[in-house]
Parts: C-alpha cells; sequence; structure tokens
C-alpha cells in the first residue's frame, strides 16, 4: 500500500510540473501603460472632436476598447490604490490620500508588481504608478515621478509670471503653458531670482535652449526608459516573461508640454465644451461639504482671470490637449519599440488612466466628482492571439478595479493575492470574457461601475461617503446627505437633465440603488 502511495505521489508530482511547464509557456508578457486625469479626450473615444491621439487611436484599432470604463475613485492616490491592488476603495475604507501601504486591508494584500513578482514574472516599472510606491515590490524600478518643472525664485517654486493672478492657485494646478515660455523670476530683497525653469524634485535647473536642446521632461525620460529595457530585454535570454508598467505624468497639471504641442491646437480654431447655463441647479454636489472645497473654486478663479470664461477655458484646454497630445507621442515610443521586437506577438498591452476630468461642465474645472467627465475613463486591451477581438468595442459597464483579475487571468494565475488572512481578495472580474467573445461574452462581473468620492473629510465609514453607478443607459448619484442624481445618458449625454425626482424613472432609480447597495455589502 505504501507503494501505491509514494508511486501515486510521484505520478502526481510529474503531472504537476508539467501542468507548471505548460502554463509558464503559456504565460504572456504584460505591458501596463497608465495615464494621469485623461479623460475621454482621445480620437478613439471621441471626447474632443480636435484632439490628436495617433498612437491610442492606433492601439484602440488593433485591441478592444472599453467604451463605457470608469474609475473607482475619481482623484490620484485612492484610484491607484485601489487598481493596483485589486481592492475596491469601500473595502479597504481607503478613500482619500493616506498611505495605502498603513491600511489595514491594503498592506495585507499583494500589490500587482508584487503579485507578479511572486508567480514567475520580472517586474519593471517607471513613472507614477502608485503613490507610497514600495520598492520591494518590483524586481526594477527606473525613474521616479516629476510634475515640474516649475518657475522658480532662487529658494522655492513661485507662480510662473505669465500665468494671472487669480489663477495662480498652486505649483501644479496653476500653471498651463508652453515649455517655450521660459520663467525670468527677477531678484528682490528676500530672494536672490532665477532666469529658467526648475526641476524640483531632482534640487538643479532644468535646461532650455529652445525645443531641439533642452533637458527631457519626466514623461520623455520615461518612454525612453522603457524603449531601452524593451531592447535590453531582447538581447536576454528571459527564463520567465515580463510584467512592465509604464505610468505617464501628462495630462496631469502643471499643464506643460514642448511648443510643437500647443501649436496643434491654435486658440483662434479650438472649440471649447458645451456647458449649460445654470446647470447645477439641480445637482448637489457643493451641498455636502460644508465649506468650499479648492478644487471647487478653479472655475471661478479661471473666469476672474480672463475677459471672458470661454477665453480662459481655451487657453486651459490648450495646454490639457497639448498635454495629451504630448503623452501620445511617449505612448507611441513604448508602442513601436514594442512592435518592433521578438516580444510583440506574445505581449499582453492595456491602456487607460486614472480617472477623468472636467473642463467646465458642471461648473467644474478639476476632477474628483461623480458625473461622466471625471469617472469616465479610456481602457484598451490588446491580446494579439485573440484575433477576434481586434477592434472591437464593448459597451457595458467596468471599472479600473477589473485591470489586476483581467492581468492575473491572462497570465494564468490562480493563486491568491492574500498576504495574511488580514487581507482581502480581488473586488473585480476579468475583463478576459469580453475579449473571447465580444458579441456573446460570459462576464461574472456587474452590471454597473460603481464610482465613490469621499463625502466626510473626517469619517472612513463606508455609509458616510458619496457613490455613483453607471450602468449601460443610466448613472445614478447618491450624496453622502442622501440627495440623488439620475441621468439618461442615451437621451442626455451631457447630463444635464437630473431625473431622479421624476416619477416615471422611480423603478430604475430604485433598482440602480439596490445594485449600488449590493456592492457596497459586498
Amino acid at each position: 500500500m505504501l507503494k501505491i502511495s509514494n508511486l501515486s505521489f510521484l505520478l502526481l508530482v510529474l503531472c504537476l510540473s508539467e501542468s507548471v511547464f505548460a502554463q509558464e509557456k503559456e504565460q504572456p508578457n504584460i505591458l501596463l501603460i497608465v495615464l494621469d486625469d485623461l479623460n475621454d479626450n482621445t480620437g478613439f473615444l471621441g471626447g474632443h472632436p480636435q484632439v490628436k491621439t495617433p498612437n491610442m487611436d492606433a492601439l484602440a484599432k488593433e485591441g478592444t476598447v472599453f467604451d463605457n470604463a470608469h474609475t473607482n475613485a475619481p482623484i490620484c492616490a485612492p484610484s491607484r490604490a485601489s487598481f493596483l491592488t485589486g481592492i475596491y476603495p469601500h473595502v479597504s475604507e481607503n478613500f482619500w490620500f493616506t498611505d495605502w501601504t498603513k491600511n489595514e486591508v491594503l498592506k495585507n494584500c499583494k500589490s500587482l508588481p508584487k503579485f507578479m513578482g511572486d508567480n514567475g514574472y520580472h517586474t519593471f516599472g517607471t513613472g507614477k504608478l502608485m503613490h507610497h510606491r514600495v520598492k520591494s515590490d518590483w524586481h526594477q524600478y527606473g525613474i521616479p515621478n516629476n510634475f515640474g518643472p516649475y518657475a522658480f525664485n532662487g529658494k522655492k517654486v513661485v507662480p510662473h509670471p505669465i500665468m494671472p493672478k487669480e489663477y495662480s492657485t498652486n505649483k501644479n494646478d496653476g500653471l498651463f503653458t508652453s515649455l517655450a515660455n521660459v520663467p525670468n523670476i527677477l531678484e528682490d530683497d528676500k530672494f536672490p531670482g532665477n532666469n529658467g525653469w526648475y526641476d524640483v524634485a531632482n534640487r538643479k535647473p532644468f535646461k532650455y535652449v529652445n525645443e531641439e536642446d533642452r533637458d527631457l521632461l519626466n514623461d520623455e525620460q520615461h518612454a525612453k526608459w522603457a524603449v531601452e529595457k524593451l531592447k535590453a530585454l531582447e538581447k536576454t535570454e528571459l527564463d520567465k516573461p515580463f510584467f512592465m508598467a509604464v505610468g505617464f505624468v501628462r495630462p496631469h497639471t502643471p499643464l506643460v508640454a514642448p511648443q510643437e504641442y500647443f501649436g496643434m491646437y491654435p486658440l483662434e480654431k479650438l472649440k471649447v465644451p458645451v456647458i449649460k447655463k445654470n446647470d447645477t441647479d439641480d445637482t448637489f454636489y457643493r451641498s455636502t461639504f460644508p465649506w468650499t472645497p479648492p478644487w471647487a473654486k478653479h472655475l471661478e478663479e479661471l473666469r476672474a482671470s480672463y475677459p471672458t470664461l470661454k477665453d480662459g477655458l481655451k487657453k486651459y484646454l490648450q495646454a490639457y490637449l497639448a498635454c495629451v497630445s504630448f503623452a501620445d507621442a511617449q505612448v507611441g515610443k513604448v508602442l513601436t519599440a514594442l512592435k518592433e521586437s521578438k516580444f510583440k506577438d506574445n505581449t499582453i498591452v492595456i491602456l487607460t488612466s486614472d480617472h477623468g476630468y472636467n473642463h467646465g461642465q458642471k461648473d467644474f474645472l478639476y476632477k474628483n466628482n461623480l458625473w461622466e467627465e471625471s469617472t469616465r475613463v479610456p481602457l484598451i486591451v490588446k491580446a494579439p492571439q485573440m484575433q477576434s477581438s481586434i477592434g472591437k468595442r464593448i459597451n457595458h459597464p467596468v471599472s479600473l478595479i477589473d485591470v489586476f483579475p483581467t492581468i492575473a487571468d491572462f497570465s494564468n494565475i490562480k493563486s491568491s493575492n492574500l498576504k495574511t488572512k488580514n487581507g482581502k481578495p480581488l473586488s473585480g472580474y476579468s475583463l478576459k470574457p469580453f475579449l473571447e467573445s465580444p458579441e456573446r461574452h460570459d462576464w461574472k462581473g456587474p452590471d454597473v461601475a460603481l464610482t465613490v468620492v469621499r463625502g466626510n473629510f473626517k469619517s472612513n465609514k463606508v455609509n458616510e461617503q458619496s457613490y455613483s453607478v453607471r450602468s449601460k443607459k443610466y448613472r445614478y448619484i447618491r450624496y453622502v446627505n442622501g440627495k440623488e442624481e439620475l441621468y439618461d445618458n442615451e437621451k442626455d449625454p451631457y447630463e444635464w437633465k437630473n431625473l431622479a425626482s421624476d416619477k416615471k424613472y422611480k423603478k430604475i432609480k430604485k433598482s440602480l440603488n439596490l445594485q449600488m447597495n449590493q456592492l457596497l455589502s459586498n
């Protein structure tokens, strides 16, 4: 009996070894590209009729576009902490800029790079990916994030002289101009002054003589690093696949980019978003705060800075779109390097953003709200081996929480994401079924995408936040004070008419509220 058991055990080990070997052979490389503050202002999503994003558009044609993809938290830190750990913000109760590595749930879960590294992948990263980056989660990390350059008075960052005084709110949000507008801060009795841009993160001048003779901007450095890493990997006999994540910081503020990208959007021809007068009269975002948060004042500051609001929006939007096209060019460098490498047919490419951005809609010039412009994100998944998915468009609502399980699924990884029993399992669902059968998919996830905005700055309790769910047709918002908004996005894509008090939509509102509660209770 003992001999049979030993023989059986040996056969089992051999079978498992062959299975693991086969799984490793099937594991593709993964390239994750994350942009910052990018809304639907891309060619393939059509958010702005004049935007130029040829590289992302080409990727969209080669992959599958999720037209109804949304962030789970429409501001940088909680969004990234969520989708790069795979845990909903309400599950971790991480709704703001607190250090996620100290969160009781998230610190007991593996981040995406840690998870991939523990499951047979080389892990490489560069740029802005997670706030409070854990170095040990990566095998190699390239260049840290750097928002600048900035104007500098010899001692500290100061408003750029070209910016209107009313809009010089802070060093990031108060700056939108071409890199060619080199700041000259004159000496005074307190500060020595400085002529030129300054790289605050690295504590050195940022060289700019002209467009051809200058230092590389941070995103250009990330693209260069990723390209060089791909070329280096190609010369190496890899013993396992790689996971590479590239985080581009634009179009996050400060909206500074080379002049050639500003030249793509001449002010006299630039179209601004359609904005309805008194659009906020039937909305309740501002009523949830006992004070007006600084980000809710940006549009008024812009209005005060220019002869008309339209003039201000044109200047701001020109800078935003210039940064979008600049970021697109960096994306193109990385994608071209991949296409020219031996990895092109065995690399899954996923491109997305951490959240969207309002450009005057709902009297808002920022992120961190629950309307479409702020929650909607680009999401492209390219799987070369799935020919039937090429060029497909998916309108089913999905969210960033689904990125982690999608990567795990494509990588054939079945192991747990937990570090300890105090962690939580992945909150999302793999998007792979949409690519396997775009018309008749076997999606296991919810019928709505869930987003949260912090509703109480003194509490992290789940029931003291504001939420929205987005279905194929509707958006339902429930604020912390109980106020509601409901929009028919098919008939009303700008979300101009709040239907929450319309009795004809009572059943729809009740259904969406129930789906929201079900997600929050899981």
